[in-house]
């Protein structure tokens, strides 16, 4: 453990003393002072305050990861070529105490300046909380009379300076609809002829198709086919809200009215289904099953566009739910809205914490590209390994993106290409962490909850139920197993102290 120490402390002193710290800090100054003082945002207080802590703290993480990567590669590679190793190495210090101090020599050092460039943050957000808004003003000034309820101070209070666990609709109960439909398709053309049709649609050698007829596995499998078709087009109709219609979203899980007294915000983005329209007239209605309904409030948004509005607590009954309707009162026009696309709000904790996981989701990526650096730092050279650790920070921040771009269709025949792209994106993800599944300034942002368990996932591991993206091995277990960048940091040490140790450092002459 000695050992260890001697390594940190020095790296810690040796990394402190560079000229990149300097330039780091410097940038980082100008970044936050910038960005807190000269933006203003949409004009209101709560924009001018979400776009400093959006700028703020993802500069913050930009600048923090490629000094992070400059200095890792640099130290070691240099005590390598410069053969500063010979004396460390000739000296009763192991290599994995050698590897394990650089480590955390660096992480120590980009944890100390992250504490010191997120309180800046911090304690420049507060300040610029206590600024009036718009109608604060003017009534200071007495130009107009106080307004009640000022929207933008709820907005900064209620939206920003908050954490808000974020809630789902109920999926919808289509189980009984796909029985009354496919009784009704087999009254109608006969179990039979849909299998026949559907193989035959599927297979266009005919004598292949009246082969596989004679199976019973065969039909079996196509009748399944057919269900599981029929099931998604069930689906899909659900989430369509045709013109003078409505659609009815209900919210479990939420804290009663008599255990929180903040407002709510439900958050929507319309969708028109195969219309060209920028502009969607609609009314919404919040119910509380047990108790007070108001009338609909009529709305126009603009389309593709997420949008929200605050309710009061007392729309929650007292066994957490919530019921929500939408009427499309867009005449000719079909509205679609995805489960994903309507999420309801509710504040769980405060934005102190909140800010401190979001923290610590930074330090585990500081945390990671350092293990990276080092396992590329002690074989290969600086200007090679700094080129591989920032593509694998490249990959890793844009792999929402990839995901995207390589998801294989669900409708037709996937090519070679598609399969081949697919599985490779896959592969690298095994590896490789995805950067852009939990963003901690989007969160703080929208102030929305960093659970513990997102923590958890992060640092280690965690076991939950498979959601719908889920894969079909996850869902055939009723497990999936979910991993951040924790597990990848310990395995990056491991290999890189098994490459470090069997390398050679100098030949025998």
């Amino acid at each position: 453990m000695r050992n260890i120490w001697a390594v940190t402390r020095q790296t810690f002193i040796q990394c402190a003393r560079t000229r990149i710290i300097v330039v780091f800090c410097l940038l980082l100054a100008i970044c936050i002072l910038g960005t807190g003082f000269k933006m203003t945002g949409d004009g209101t207080l709560k924009g001018r305050i979400q776009t400093f802590l959006s700028y703020s703290t993802s500069l913050t993480q930009l600048l923090l990861c490629l000094v992070t990567i400059f200095l890792t590669t640099s130290i070691i590679t240099s005590d390598i070529r410069h053969k500063y190793i010979f004396t460390v190495a000739s000296k009763p210090l192991a290599r994995w105490q050698y590897v394990l101090g650089r480590w955390c020599g660096v992480v120590g050092l980009m944890g100390l300046l992250l504490i010191i460039a997120l309180g800046s943050i911090y304690l420049l957000s507060q300040h610029l909380r206590k600024q009036p808004t718009r109608i604060e003003r003017e009534a200071e000034s007495g130009l107009t009379q106080p307004k009640k309820p000022d929207l933008d101070r709820l907005g900064v209070e209620n939206e920003i300076f908050t954490a808000r666990d974020t809630h789902l609709p109920e999926p919808p109960d289509i189980e009984k609809v796909l029985r009354k439909k496919i009784k009704q398709l087999i009254e109608e053309r006969g179990k039979d002829n849909l299998i026949r049709d559907h193989i035959n649609k599927t297979v266009p050698d005919k004598a292949q198709a009246e082969k596989m007829l004679s199976h019973p596995d065969t039909r079996q499998q196509a009748f399944d086919q057919i269900e599981s078709a029929l099931r998604e087009q069930i689906i899909e109709d659900a989430h369509l809200v045709r013109p003078g219609k409505a659609i009815v979203l209900t919210f479990t899980g939420l804290k009663p009215a008599s255990a929180d007294e903040s407002l709510l915000q439900i958050r929507y983005k319309l969708n028109p289904f195969k219309s060209g329209k920028t502009t969607l007239a609609g009314a919404w209605q919040v119910v509380n099953p047990d108790g007070p309904t108001d009338p609909p409030m009529s709305r126009s948004e603009s389309a593709k566009t997420t949008s929200s509005f605050m309710i009061a607590p007392r729309f929650v009954s007292e066994e957490g739910r919530l019921t929500v309707f939408y009427f499309n009162l867009q005449p000719e026009t079909i509205v679609k809205i995805q489960p994903r696309d309507v999420v309801v709000l509710q504040r769980v904790g405060g934005f102190e914490s909140n800010f401190a996981r979001a923290g610590l989701l930074i330090l585990i990526r500081l945390m990671f590209l350092a293990a990276v650096s080092v396992l590329f730092g002690v074989f290969l050279s600086f200007p090679i390994t700094s080129l591989a650790v920032m593509m694998i920070f490249t990959v890793g921040t844009i792999s929402a993106f990839l995901h995207d771009a390589t998801r294989l269709p669900r409708q037709g025949e996937p090519s070679a290409f598609e399969y081949f792209s697919h599985y490779l994106v896959k592969g690298i993800f095994i590896a490789v962490p995805t950067f852009s599944r939990t963003s901690a300034s989007d969160l703080l942002v929208d102030g929305e909850y960093i659970a513990p368990k997102t923590l958890i996932r992060e640092y280690l591991v965690t076991f939950q139920q498979p959601g719908t993206d889920s894969g079909r091995f996850w869902k055939t277990i009723n497990l999936e197993i979910q991993t951040g960048m924790g597990l990848r940091t310990l395995l990056a040490l491991a290999v890189g102290w098994l490459i470090f140790r069997r390398r050679e450092l100098a030949g025998i002459s």
